[in-house]
């Protein structure tokens, strides 16, 4: 008993437990639009729900990795990391607002609510950020639930008045961000929240190290987001539907993956002061740990796909085994780059790791080919050509830019703007 109290302290601990909830909350959300919307209708809201991800990815490595590594106590960083959080959360709420007018892709009225989503998820996810900057882990437990019993309290109100939309779970993301993001400010504390300073911000020394964070967090989302244009524009939108409930099926290990980032970024800057050697030694471990620790999950839901598939999917159509198989691959791969990319970030090689990370995109080309190859049964393996780009820029970052930095003795110096 001692033991696992000693466990449950650590801060990893911590991270992964919060992470699940996140996970929880949201596979719960898709679950929902699987049975409800249909095939088609699941692609859809992907599609949208996919734009919001990708536009708080943004603000996560901007805003929230700028938090974790600079010293947010100094007045003008903090003011920096304010106004930078609400400039991009108003940006993307407009985008989001006009690009849905634009593109037909949900009915006109619909279009002002989904902007106000997009800006409640990427303030709710700051605020989330802040609680894991400030250590306050299991803290996330309480705000990815109150995300969830009011998501889920906006579905089930809305079922009483007729069929599940889209636009009801676009409600449903709007309420449950915007309570969560009210839980996760109650459980900051006093000194942490956003309050103020406004004026003066280092909104320079913010985007020095937080833009190229923020253009590598943006390409997984990214990349998500080209794999259902292009299955979508070549198969149809009814082909993409089985393998987006695939990846919602596997998608709590992607944001465990996620959870874990967070945590070790803080963890690689404490260990600057031993060396390059020894962090690489500990990148490694984690690489390690982690894929191997993904894998597994990944065996284990491919065994319960027979049984959880068909409730997943109300029985209306077939979760294939092939897609499940590839999204365990992608995510196995995304852990083993994830120690890697964080740790030559935290060195000042994030304009390397994102010039790297660019290797991702070419995995691409083998989704065209499957898809041109095998048409709709194509489909179901283009989450494995995928995993190659996070494999190929794992082994570039380790060997290229890490790697060399092992040869290097004594302790890095540390900078005075990474040390929080």
């Amino acid at each position: 008993m001692s033991a696992l109290l000693r466990l449950l302290r650590r801060p990893a601990a911590g991270a992964l437990v919060g992470q699940a909830g996140q996970a929880v909350a949201g596979l719960a959300l898709q679950v929902v639009a699987a049975r409800e919307l249909g095939a088609a209708g699941l692609a859809t809201f992907s599609l949208v729900y996919g734009a919001m991800v990708l536009a708080t990815a943004v603000c996560s490595g901007l805003v929230g990795d700028s938090l974790t590594v600079l010293d947010r106590q100094r007045p003008d960083i903090r003011a920096g990391l304010h106004v930078g959080a609400v400039v991009v959360s108003a940006v993307a709420a407009l985008a989001g607002g006009v690009l849905a007018l634009a593109t037909d892709v949900v009915p006109a009225w619909i279009a002002p609510l989904l902007g106000l989503a997009t800006a409640a998820f990427i303030l709710e996810d700051t605020l989330r950020r802040l609680l894991m900057a400030a250590g306050r882990f299991w803290s996330l437990t309480l705000v990815d639930g109150s995300a969830l019993v009011l998501g889920l309290g906006v579905l089930a109100g809305a079922a009483t008045s007729g069929p599940l939309t889209l636009a009801s779970f676009v409600l449903a993301v709007l309420v449950g961000q915007t309570g969560a993001a009210a839980v996760a400010w109650a459980l900051l504390p006093v000194h942490e929240r956003p309050r103020g300073p406004w004026r003066r911000p280092a909104l320079a020394e913010v985007a020095a190290f937080g833009t190229w964070r923020a253009l590598a967090q943006t390409v997984r989302p990214a990349m998500l987001t080209l794999l259902r244009i292009l299955v979508i524009g070549v198969a149809g939108a009814a082909a993409y539907g089985p393998l987006e409930v695939a990846r919602v099926y596997t998608a709590p290990t992607l944001v465990l993956v996620a959870g874990m980032g967070s945590f070790l970024l803080p963890h690689f800057v404490g260990l600057r002061p031993l060396g390059a050697a020894a962090s690489l030694r500990s990148a490694d471990r984690a690489a390690l740990g982690l894929t191997l620790g993904v894998a597994g999950i990944g065996l284990v839901a491919l065994a319960a796909l027979p049984w959880l598939g068909p409730l997943m999917t109300g029985g209306g159509y077939d979760v294939p085994t092939g897609a499940v198989a590839g999204w365990s691959v992608y995510a196995a791969a995304s852990a083993t780059l994830l120690p890697y990319s964080s740790l030559a970030s935290v060195h000042g090689h994030q304009r390397r790791v994102l010039a790297f990370r660019s290797l991702e995109f070419a995995s691409l080309l083998a989704v065209l080919v499957l898809l041109l190859a095998g048409g709709d049964g194509g489909a179901s393996w283009t989450p494995l050509a995928l995993s190659l780009g996070p494999v190929l820029t794992a082994l570039a970052v380790r060997q290229a830019v890490l790697a060399p930095e092992e040869q290097s003795t004594g302790a890095l110096p540390v900078p005075l703007a990474a040390v929080r």
